[in-house]
């Protein structure tokens, strides 16, 4: 009986060491300043075709700004969250403007948004960055 007893106790302390030693896993947030500079942008778009420029990444208290995307003059405000990114829906000089993308590297972005310029028509957009 004492045998047993001793195993089993044995065996429960087992189990609350290796219970106890996994810690939950936080994800590694990104620092949002890590995306900031300027990145060489290469871009594919349905009404374009491919394209290649400069995008210039800042950030703010709260979100990104790329400034020059899809050739806009007025800066795209961008979220993040980790290493995923997201451009809510905005009007950017008279056309609406949403997307999704991921940070796949520290000098890579890749990009997909959707540029709305008339109630019916829409240009999809595939994108690479690559920060200088």
């Amino acid at each position: 009986m004492k045998k047993i007893f001793s195993l089993t106790t044995l065996l429960l302390l087992a189990i609350v060491l290796v219970i106890s030693s996994c810690a939950k896993e936080e994800n590694d947030p990104t620092p949002i300043g890590s995306y900031a500079g300027t990145w060489q942008l290469n871009e594919t778009s349905v009404d374009f075709g491919p394209s290649t420029y400069s995008v210039v990444i800042s950030d703010t208290a709260s979100n990104l700004q790329f400034a020059y995307l899809y050739g806009f003059t007025q800066k795209t405000y961008v979220l993040v969250s980790g290493n995923n990114i997201t451009i809510p829906v905005q009007t950017i000089q008279g056309n609406n403007i949403s997307g999704v993308g991921t940070l796949t590297t520290t000098t890579r972005i890749d990009l997909t948004y959707i540029v709305q310029s008339t109630a019916t028509h829409y240009d999809t957009v595939f994108a690479v960055l690559n920060k200088f």
